[in-house]
């Protein structure tokens, strides 16, 4: 099993990065380190459905809070896609 992100996660997570490091870039590292400590825990094939069933079908959702990462398992290709990852208390409705 190995991690993928779809460009629109990196993007999330230099976006994080970015917001947060206008305040304090070590905060900033601090932040998407943990976020990405997190997604490498889903290679555990006994962590890998850990997240919650996500909105949309086929995807679940695991909380780094206060963020969310969107992620999908494709099991005939040996993969967890990481889709995107947004803040909790964005409004996901209208995106």
């Amino acid at each position: 099993m190995r991690i993928v992100l779809d460009p629109e996660a990196v993007d999330d997570l230099s976006n994080i990065y970015s917001w947060i490091s206008k305040d304090s870039p070590r905060a900033a590292d601090a932040v998407v380190t943990r976020i990405c400590d997190k997604i490498e825990r889903l290679l555990a094939p006994e962590l890998m459905y850990m997240g919650r069933r996500g909105r949309e079908p086929g995807t679940r959702e695991l909380i780094e809070a206060p963020y969310i990462i969107v992620y999908e398992i494709d099991e005939a290709r040996d993969l967890v896609i990481v889709l995107s990852i947004v803040h909790g208390a964005r409004d996901r409705d209208n995106t």
